[in-house]
């Protein structure tokens, strides 16, 4: 795993999951979001309403998801498509608290 040393703050997303993160699409922080968005190519609101595929690295379990990153018209982020396969993959649980660093460089977030 290749992170800045040490890791930019501002580059991280850090959700504590509720029970409607996992029986639905996860709710992300808004001023993380917006900050992780300005070093993301084609992170514009316009184009978050139409949604925005990213990829999500498990260098741990060696495992990649692909996920659509949108905003509301209301000016709330979340996950929607392939949330679910990653939560159910990840086997997250109320409570937990999930990490994600953007990489960049790399265009992706890295799950830390």
């Amino acid at each position: 795993m290749i992170l800045e040393d040490p890791p930019n703050p501002g580059m991280i997303i850090s959700k504590k999951l509720t029970k409607t993160d996992l029986a639905r699409s996860v709710k992300l922080p808004k001023r993380q979001t917006k900050t992780v968005l300005t070093m993301m190519n084609g992170g514009t609101t316009e184009n978050l309403q139409v949604g925005k595929e990213v990829k999500i690295l498990d260098y741990i379990e060696g495992h990649e998801y692909t996920v659509i990153l949108r905003c509301t018209e209301n000016g709330k982020y979340h996950f929607g498509n392939g949330w679910s396969t990653m939560k159910n993959s990840l086997n997250l649980q109320e409570g937990e608290i999930l990490n994600l660093y953007w990489d960049y460089k790399n265009q992706q977030f890295i799950i830390i």
